[in-house]
């Protein structure tokens, strides 16, 4: 059962003053732990530190990963000013935002278009997160970065370790660790379009909490034109609550409590109606250790997530209710996988198994913008059939072959069962060559496959067409990556191509009054480049250019032709002083081509300049702060529904403070 808001805020509160007045702040027994000075380290040096575990389950240097990767840390967030995981992923080169009428950012990987993230998967400590009725996922101000440790990124496919939706690749975030020396961190943060947000982190060797509290309006100024052309009139007001609950009761045994609420905006709608999005989640899961590689390691798993989601409409006058539907459902699921090293190999395997099902998808409309107030007001359910339920049973293996100092091959399999698509296997092949400490190549072929969402395959629609079975989509993706590293210089480039079958299509029913989806009847290809140039000019400045190339072949482009050829990004940073930094972003995107027949609203080519000053005010206290779309310039963004409509605009400028307070225990 979910707790209200106010039980909610009070156990909260009552569960920080206990931990407080437990923990006791004074000075620890042991020796303290000796603090790395990475300021003095060449770039050479801190990359040979950064290790991967996402791409083969093994730690590894990203540089030998296989396959395409990216990494970022704590500090990372702070170089590149971000305050929200979207934002990062704007640094990764292929990767285009795509502003989406209910606030979230959609993510087009590699030119796999969504209109909700649901070709990607996102991780966080191991256990899957998603809106089970749109089989979406949101990475804004949901996800508060002060809690995350590390992002690891994989572009491609990677269904032969990670099943069904890992289509474009991964999202795996790792959140903070336990610390040996106990202590609290407490952060604030204001800015403009009345952001205020708070946040409290305790840890310990056992045990961690974190908690944070954000309110603001949604970042759109009152000339920002909607969807259907007008003003954007809808309230922008939103709030976002997290409880984040980590303990390690003994030795290998890991328990979470993740538990997240928010209310959003559907900001472009009619102007007959205020419409908001609320969004629950609880996540329950355990995780048990033991062994080591050379003996044999196991890793047992298992999760449980209620996700409660409702849509709802106020008629603009009255502020009576007028629409109110129910996004309910649940998953939950259980993963068993061991490794070990024999010989020159290094297996791993397991097996899995999960379960969702929609547990209330009920709607109810006592207003209609062209008709008024109903009565009787009109009920239904979302789906076609209101109790659906599905379970994907799974099992995996992969070997990764040291055939000798320079040459290591990664070979996998994986074998789903869907009870609603039937059996669908996928495999990856990589081959990682280091002549020298200086070069690595990379050659991967993988396949992928993303089933369709309760959404997809099941939606009531207000029609009486009668829309084709689905089928999952497919990909096979041909990938070659070169890394280059000097001493204060590193590169990084990757050329792809990906075939695409039974792509899903969403299309207007032929009476127009809804749309409902379809797989594509032809194949169509991506193929292009990403590159990453990290330079330290001097001593105390640091450059890094992103840059990608996209080209798409087939008749998905006379469809969906929403898609940038170029997209990239560049930053600079400068440590002025022991203690301060100061850093300039521009984000690039090209012209994308639409098929509106407005003519005022082209998402042409732009450059958005962001910069942001950092530093330590002293051991316990650091700041950041930074404006964001710093010429406030007016960016169109191609329609999330993939229709006839106006474009969306992104956010306008913001300016914002961050204040970090360290107590030590």
């Amino acid at each position: 059962m979910f707790l209200s808001p106010q039980h909610f805020y009070r156990t909260l509160l009552r569960l920080t003053g206990t931990l407080l007045l437990a923990m006791p702040l004074c000075a620890l027994s042991g020796d303290e732990a000796t603090e790395t000075d990475f300021t003095n380290m060449s770039l050479r040096e801190l990359m040979d530190l950064d290790v991967f575990t996402s791409a083969s389950l093994l730690p590894q240097q990203s540089r030998k990963a296989p396959g395409t990767v990216y990494s970022f840390n704590q500090d990372d967030f702070t170089r590149f000013g971000v305050r929200r995981l979207e934002d990062l992923l704007q640094f990764v080169p292929g990767m285009q935002l795509n502003q989406y009428r209910k606030r979230h950012k959609s993510i087009w990987s590699r030119g796999l278009l969504n209109r909700y993230n649901d070709k990607m998967i996102l991780m966080v400590d191991g256990v899957r997160v998603k809106h089970l009725y749109y089989g979406h996922f949101s990475l804004g101000d949901n996800l508060p970065l002060e809690n995350i440790e590390k992002v690891e990124i994989i572009q491609g496919p990677a269904s032969s370790l990670y099943g069904a939706n890992a289509f474009g690749g991964i999202i795996s975030v790792t959140t903070r660790d336990f610390s040996d020396e106990p202590g609290m961190t407490v952060t604030v943060e204001a800015g403009n379009y009345d952001r205020r947000k708070a946040s409290a982190a305790i840890n310990s060797e056992r045990f961690q909490a974190f908690g944070s509290t954000l309110t603001q309006d949604a970042p759109f100024d009152d000339n920002r034109k909607s969807f259907i052309g007008g003003a954007v009139l809808q309230p922008p007001d939103e709030d976002y609550t997290t409880l984040f609950l980590k303990a390690r009761p003994i030795d290998g045994l890991t328990l979470h409590l993740d538990y997240s609420e928010n209310e959003t905006p559907f900001l472009f709608i009619p102007k007959t109606q205020d419409a908001f999005i609320e969004n629950r989640m609880l996540t329950l899961a355990a995780n048990y250790e033991t062994g080591d590689l050379q003996h044999g390691k196991l890793e047992m798993s298992v999760f449980h997530t209620a996700d409660k989601a409702s849509e709802y409409e106020l008629e603009k006058t009255t502020q009576q209710l007028g629409y109110l539907e129910d996004q309910n459902a649940e998953m939950s699921g259980v993963l068993i996988k061991g490794l070990r090293e024999l010989g020159e190999h290094t297996l791993a395997g397991g097996v899995s198994g999960e379960y969702e099902k929609a547990t209330d998808t009920d709607y109810i409309r006592y207003f209609h913008y062209s008709q008024g107030f109903l009565d009787p007001p009109e009920t239904g359910n979302l789906l076609s059939d209101p109790e659906a339920s599905y379970t994907d049973y799974a099992a995996f293996i992969q070997d990764v072959w040291r055939l000798n100092p320079e040459v290591e091959l990664t070979l996998g399999t994986r074998y789903d069962e869907f009870d609603q698509f039937g059996g669908h296997g996928n495999y990856r092949a990589a081959a990682v060559y280091t002549p020298n400490d200086q070069q690595t190549w990379k050659l991967m072929y993988g396949t992928a496959i993303r089933t369709p969402s309760l959404r997809e395959y099941l939606k009531n629609l207000e029609s009486d067409f009668i829309p084709p079975e689905l089928e999952p989509e497919e990909i096979r993706s041909l990938e070659l990556g070169y890394y280059h590293q000097w001493e204060e210089a590193n590169l990084q480039l990757s050329l792809f191509r990906n075939e695409v079958e039974e792509f899903i299509l969403e299309t207007p029913t032929p009476d127009m009054a809804d749309e409902y989806f379809a797989n594509l009847a032809d194949s169509w290809t991506l193929t292009g480049a990403d590159s990453v140039l990290e330079y330290q000019l001097l001593e105390d400045i640091t450059t890094r250019l992103a840059l990608s190339y996209l080209e798409v072949r087939g008749s998905l482009t006379d469809d969906v032709p929403y898609l940038a050829n170029w997209n990239g990004s560049f930053h600079i940073d400068y440590r002025f002083s022991d203690q301060h930094q100061l850093g300039l972003s521009l984000l690039y995107t090209g012209d994308r081509p639409e098929t509106n027949r407005y003519t005022d609203d082209n998402p042409e080519a732009t450059v958005t300049p962001n910069i942001t000053l950092s530093g330590s005010l002293s051991k316990e206290l650091r700041y950041s702060l930074g404006i964001d779309n710093l010429l406030d310039e007016r960016i169109y963004n191609p329609a999330g529904d993939f229709g006839g409509q106006y474009n969306t605009e992104n956010h306008g400028r913001e300016i914002w403070l961050k204040i970090d307070w360290d107590f030590p225990g």
